[in-house]
């Protein structure tokens, strides 16, 4: 598989090698999905749903990426937090053997701007698509998830506080999960990014 580097990003219909066959096999340009939403949403448990139904796919956790006891958000730090989640998924679009990368991200806060930065390093050096998918849930079903999932009722009000509307003015798809399971919302990213 031929990974080809450039330095302007250009969208795939601007793109006028994209599909064309190098040395007998045609070029893949990656994806990059992005799946964001309020906390527990269920945005961990539907990318390794997704993993584990696709083939030539990788998951970045960006909690895997600011694991630190106690967390301070400083300069130092945020910047450390930034190198991981670029370094992590240039490793992924690079490897011959991975067309999907699924990143999970929150965007509230300076997430937002951690965020930007990665994707212009990484537009900078390498072609690949962005697909940012949304994933909302009833308030109560919300809840519900945090509590299975062993968060402290403080911290789930905290989340539901600060990030459970955030995403409602985002211009990206949006998948209603509160009836489905984690294999059917992965079934609907993959009809997105087709």
């Amino acid at each position: 598989m031929l990974i080809k580097r450039r330095r302007n990003y250009l969208p795939k219909n601007k793109r006028p090698d994209h599909g064309k066959i190098y040395g007998g096999r045609y070029k893949i340009v990656k994806k990059l999905i992005v799946i964001l939403g309020s906390n527990g949403v269920g945005k961990s448990t539907t990318a390794k749903a997704f993993l584990n139904r696709y083939k030539r796919c990788a998951y970045v956790d960006s909690d895997w990426c600011r694991v630190i006891n106690p967390f301070p958000f400083t300069p130092a730090t945020k910047v450390a937090v930034t190198e991981n989640i670029y370094c992590m998924i240039k490793n992924y679009l690079l490897c011959e053997d991975i067309d999907k990368i699924v990143f999970t991200h929150g965007w509230h806060g300076e997430r937002k701007g951690i965020f930007d930065t990665v994707i212009c390093k990484l537009k900078e050096e390498i072609e690949f698509e962005l697909f940012p998918v949304v994933l909302k849930c009833s308030m109560q079903e919300n809840i519900r998830r945090c509590e299975c999932d062993g968060r402290e009722a403080e911290r789930i009000e905290r989340g539901i506080k600060n990030t459970f509307h955030f995403y409602d003015d985002f211009p990206y798809p949006c998948i209603e999960t509160t009836e489905l399971s984690p294999e059917e919302v992965a079934e609907q990213i993959a009809d997105i990014i087709k």
